[in-house]
C-alpha cells in the first residue's frame, strides 16, 4: 500500500510542473488576447478622438472662411475645452479673432456690437498673454483696434486704451504694420497732425504685409478730410495702386474722383492741389482709372469731365493756348447746362485771358 502510495505521489510530483506551465502558458495566451484587445480599443479610441478633432479644426476654418467669426471662435473654444493646451487650435483661433477685428462691422444695435466685442476681447488677451516679438505687436494692435470699435459702436470707453496698444506693440516692433496702420488712421479720424499720420501709414504700406487693410485704413481716413495736403496724397496712393496693379473697390475708385476732382464738391485750389500730386501723365491716366461709371451721369458729362481736367492739365503743364482751346469747346458743350462746371470753366478761360 505504501509502495502504491509513493508511485501515486511520485507521477504526481512530475505531472504538476506540467500542468502548471500549461496553465502559465494559458494565462499568458489569455494576458495577450487581453493586452492586444486593449491595444486595438486604445487605437479605435485615439483615430476616432484625432478625426473628431479634425472635423472640428475643419468646422471652425469653414466657419471663418464664411465671415462666421462668433460661431468659428465657439468651434476653436470646444476643441480647446478638451485640450486647453492644443497650439494649432490656440493660434487658429486667435488668426480668426484678429481677422474678424480687421473686417468689424458694427451694428445700430449697440448691444449686439457689445456681444461681439466681449467675444473677441478674451480671445486676444490671451493670445497676447502668450505671443512674443513681433507676434506679440501684431495681437497688441488689434486689441488696440477692438478697443477703438468699442469706443466707436458702443461707447464703453474711450479711445485712450486704443491708443496706449498701439503705441506699446510700435515699442516692441517700430515697424509694426498693424500699429503703423490703425494709429495713422486714428490720427486722421482724430484731425491729428498730418504729416504724423502719413509717417505711421507709409511705414505701414512699405512693410507690404496686409496691404488691401492697410490701404483700406489709408483711404478710410484720408477720403473727405478736408485738410490741405490730403487730396494730395489720396491722389499719391491712387497712382500708386494703379501703377502697382493693386485692386481698388470701383465704388471708392467713385469717391476718389467725386472728392478729388469733381468741381461740385472741389474748388480749383483743391483741383490743383490733386492734380499736382504726381507727374501730368500719371494724373491723367489714375484720374481715368477712379473714373468708374456712375448710373446719375450722362455720356455726354462724362466726356466733358474728362475734357475739363485734362484742360486743366494743360494749363498746369504751362500749355496756356491749348488749354484755352479745350476750355472754350467745353464752354460750347455746356451752354445748356449751368451748374459748377461751367462756373469753373468760364473762371479758367477768365484766368487765362486776364494774363
Amino acid at each position: 500500500m505504501e509502495e502504491r502510495i509513493q508511485k501515486i505521489e511520485t507521477a504526481a510530483k512530475r505531472t504538476w510542473p506540467v500542468v502548471m506551465a500549461w496553465i502559465g502558458g494559458i494565462t499568458a495566451v489569455i494576458g495577450l488576447v487581453g493586452s492586444v484587445a486593449g491595444g486595438i480599443t486604445w487605437f479605435i479610441s485615439r483615430h476616432k478622438h484625432h478625426s473628431e478633432y479634425q472635423s472640428r479644426m475643419a468646422l471652425a476654418q469653414t466657419e471663418a472662411d464664411q465671415k462666421q467669426y462668433r460661431a468659428a471662435l465657439q468651434t476653436y473654444g470646444g476643441v480647446l475645452h478638451d485640450a486647453p493646451l492644443d497650439q494649432p487650435a490656440l493660434d487658429a483661433q486667435l488668426n480668426t479673432a484678429m481677422i474678424w477685428v480687421e473686417r468689424f462691422e458694427g451694428t445700430s444695435d449697440g448691444n449686439q456690437s457689445a456681444l461681439d466685442l466681449d467675444t473677441l476681447f478674451p480671445v486676444l488677451s490671451l493670445g497676447f498673454s502668450r505671443a512674443k516679438g513681433v507676434r506679440a505687436a501684431d495681437v497688441e494692435a488689434h486689441l488696440g483696434w477692438a478697443h477703438f470699435l468699442n469706443a466707436k459702436f458702443t461707447q464703453r470707453e474711450d479711445d485712450s486704451a486704443a491708443v496706449d496698444d498701439w503705441r506699446g506693440a510700435l515699442a516692441t516692433d517700430p515697424s509694426n504694420v498693424y500699429a503703423n496702420a490703425m494709429l495713422g488712421n486714428w490720427i486722421l479720424q482724430s484731425r491729428g497732425n498730418l504729416a504724423e499720420a502719413l509717417a505711421h501709414l507709409h511705414k505701414a504700406v512699405a512693410d507690404r504685409r496686409a496691404l488691401p487693410f492697410v490701404r483700406e485704413l489709408q483711404l478710410g481716413g484720408l477720403l473727405y478730410l478736408e485738410s490741405p495736403g490730403a487730396r494730395a496724397e489720396t491722389v499719391r496712393i491712387a497712382n500708386e495702386m494703379r501703377t502697382d496693379g493693386e485692386q481698388l473697390d470701383p465704388g471708392v475708385r467713385g469717391r476718389i474722383k467725386r472728392w478729388c476732382f469733381d468741381p461740385v464738391v472741389t474748388t480749383h485750389q483743391q483741383m490743383v492741389e490733386a492734380l499736382s500730386a504726381v507727374p501730368n501723365d500719371d494724373a491723367w491716366k489714375t484720374y481715368l482709372w477712379v473714373d468708374v461709371s456712375d448710373v446719375s451721369d450722362s455720356e455726354k458729362e462724362r466726356e466733358l469731365m474728362q475734357e475739363f481736367i485734362h484742360a486743366n492739365l494743360l494749363e498746369l503743364s504751362g500749355s496756356r493756348d491749348a488749354a484755352l482751346r479745350e476750355y472754350q469747346e467745353i464752354r460750347r458743350g455746356t451752354q445748356d447746362q449751368p451748374g459748377p462746371l461751367r462756373d469753373q470753366v468760364g473762371a479758367a478761360i477768365a484766368r487765362i485771358t486776364r494774363t
